[in-house]
């Protein structure tokens, strides 16, 4: 057996989109790695997005009285042309671009398409500070849940559709895990008409590993986009039968969408991060819950401010039928989150879903087919 690697905090993928606890120990923060700005290389071009918001925010359409500008990483194949160009944008995982998306700049590169890799993290370094949280995991990332992603990948689209080397046409989007759930919803209509352009659509969406155990109101009304989902059996950050049950309710309105399951297979498996081949993430973890937009929140136990949107499949049903002191034990928790300052979007009342770790591990015979596999799609979707 793989001997795990136990860490307390890794900048890696979206690791914190899943730790929900109302205090960080002080030797969690001494464990905690320095973050970087990441600096590969490639043309470095900015673009406005906005600044970190809640869920309930985005899922609102409350416009932030501010935008921001992040920025991307552009990088043209060898021997491109000077113009109609098609490309990939790359969205990172939580903890910023890594060892996985240098991969798959790489990969795309080579087999003669333009990437775009943006940072969503670094402009938005100390959201805790700028968006006034009292309490907030590192980039706000338990706040937003990656559908910060989803304006960053209308901005991306926006900017390299403008761009004189660029096919407009042609532009694709991959993300992983946090990006991949941007890649994955920025195709939902109703998130289009919000925060996006209707009709400037990507021309394809490779979504790897996407938290997909929310439903959100609308969410089956989504672009003519083909859509190729990648996750693994063993995943432990979201249920994957989650992304099989919404890739069939696209499939039933007669999308384009399809999903590849890799058996014995987890997280982040399509590269090494840091030379290890497998992590075991220690913190709260609620990712194996599932749970549905529910616009009935606050109730009356709640803080009236409380920015919860999203709740456990069932806690209508469990609301109505639960006892006061049900109710009181599990509003206990969940109001002290509020007034302690933390701004998350979401409430369980069946714990038995919540566990204490995740896993990353690199699998090579994974990889190496969905990286063949992703070659084929985009080969057909961009490049023909």
């Amino acid at each position: 057996m793989k001997k795990l690697i136990n860490i307390s905090v890794i900048t890696f993928l979206f690791i914190v989109n899943l730790i929900i606890t109302s205090s960080v120990s002080s030797q969690e923060k001494k464990q905690m790695p320095k973050a970087k700005e990441w600096k590969g290389k490639g043309e470095k071009i900015e673009f406005s997005s906005m600044p970190v918001m809640t869920i309930k925010d985005f899922l609102e359409g409350n416009k932030p009285s501010r935008k921001m500008t992040i920025w991307g990483t552009l990088n043209f194949p060898a021997n491109a042309s000077d113009k109609n160009v098609p490309a990939v944008v790359i969205l990172h995982g939580g903890g910023g671009i890594s060892e996985v998306e240098e991969h798959w700049m790489n990969v795309f590169n080579s087999i003669g398409l333009a990437t775009f890799i943006v940072d969503s993290n670094w402009a938005r370094k100390n959201c805790k500070k700028d968006n006034n949280f009292k309490k907030a995991v590192r980039y706000c990332n338990g706040t937003h849940r990656g559908m910060n992603r989803v304006i960053d990948g209308y901005g991306a689209l926006e900017l390299l559709s403008k761009h004189p080397r660029i096919d407009p046409n042609k532009i694709g989007c991959l993300g992983i895990s946090l990006g991949a759930r941007g890649c994955l919803y920025l195709n939902v209509k109703r998130f289009q008409k919000m925060w996006g352009t209707p009709g400037m659509d990507f021309a394809a969406s490779v979504p790897m590993y996407p938290p997909c155990n929310v439903i959100f109101k609308e969410d089956d009304n989504i672009t003519d986009t083909p859509i190729r989902i990648h996750v693994g059996e063993l995943d432990t950050y979201f249920p994957f039968d989650s992304c099989v049950s919404y890739v069939e309710r696209l499939k039933s309105k007669g999308k384009d969408v399809d999903i590849k399951v890799y058996p014995d297979t987890h997280h982040g498996f399509e590269a090494k991060i840091s030379g290890k081949k497998s992590i075991k993430v220690k913190g709260h973890n609620d990712g194996r819950c599932y749970y549905e937009e529910n616009s009935s929140l606050p109730v009356a136990e709640m803080n009236p401010e409380d920015v919860t949107i999203i709740t456990q499949i069932g806690f209508n049903e469990w609301y109505g039928n639960a006892t006061e002191k049900e109710k009181k034990k599990i509003f206990k928790y969940f109001n002290m989150r509020h007034k302690l300052g933390w701004r998350l979007p979401q409430i369980y009342h069946d714990k038995s879903c919540v566990s204490k770790s995740n896993t990353l591990v690199y699998n090579k015979e994974s990889s190496a087919e969905a990286e063949k596999l992703v070659r084929e799609f985009f080969t057909s979707t961009l490049l023909n």
